[in-house]
């Protein structure tokens, strides 16, 4: 299966969950009175910024793609912690440290998932890295071997 359809996989049935949710709670069933606008956006954002990170960990793009969808996810993540803490009465001293968690702990992901890897690193950078000369060279001096070998 594409990961990119798996992607929008999980977004689809996050949507269509949610939506069936909200819709239960509207309609008066009595476990679901607990489920508001507010919790949907807390568990939508929530799912969204774990698919982000999770697309960013294990896609097979370059580096800042790879860093863009975590801090995508690491900004859905601050998102469902604002909207919890406002769901929940969180005390307002403890939003801003919960929120720097997430943030640190986002940019270690994308540290991590990137693997310390420069995106632009070009070729004569790279360990046993000829130039064109010394490329050139090499095809000649071969040549030149070739041709004494059907000599003899």
């Amino acid at each position: 299966m594409n990961k990119k359809f798996l992607f929008g996989l999980v977004i689809c049935l996050m949507i269509v969950a949610v939506a069936v949710l909200w819709l239960l709670s509207a309609l008066g069933v009595a476990e679901m009175q607990w489920f508001t606008l507010g919790w949907a956006v807390t568990i939508a954002t929530a799912i969204l910024g774990i698919a982000f990170i999770l697309r960013g960990v294990i896609g097979r793009t370059a580096v800042p793609l790879k860093r863009l969808w975590i801090f995508f996810g690491a900004a859905f993540l601050v998102v469902a912690v604002i909207t919890l803490a406002c769901e929940i009465a969180m005390p307002a001293k403890i939003v801003a440290p919960i929120i720097a968690v997430v943030l640190a702990v986002a940019l270690l992901i994308g540290f991590l998932a990137a693997g310390g890897k420069k995106w632009d690193t070009g070729d004569n950078q790279k360990v046993g890295y000829k130039s064109y000369r010394e490329r050139k060279a090499e095809q000649a001096k071969a040549e030149q071997a070739r041709e004494e070998h059907d000599d003899k």
